[in-house]
């Protein structure tokens, strides 16, 4: 299962402080969150092919340079498992005060 291949290419970052679709709020600080966003499998004559999973990984932490190298750290995790289609980007996040770096990106299962 895709799901489980991620977790297991990533649980080791940010001391462990990683998680499907939502931190538990107070989690301390950095910390990685990953979800699938979608999945979509190819017909072919024998049935369903391989299945296109977007990935995204979002590294939050107290400046941006230290989200920027654990989204990194994350990304090179995934290396394994054949990544594609890279987009990143940046954000603030005013209410909880955190800088965050985001990780689209495609993997073919």
């Amino acid at each position: 299962m895709i799901q489980v291949d991620i977790y297991q290419a990533i649980e080791e970052l940010a001391e462990g402080r990683v998680f499907a679709l939502v931190a538990p709020q107070g989690t301390a600080v950095p910390y990685l969150v990953h979800s699938l966003p979608s999945r979509n499998s190819d017909d072919t004559i024998a049935g369903m092919g391989a299945t296109r999973a977007s990935v995204q990984l979002d590294a939050y932490a107290h400046s941006q340079l230290e989200a920027d190298q654990l989204l990194e750290a994350a990304i090179d995790a995934l290396d394994t498992l054949d990544p594609g289609e890279l987009t990143q980007l940046q954000d603030y996040e005013t209410d909880t005060a955190l800088y965050r770096a985001t990780a689209e990106l495609t993997i073919w299962h």
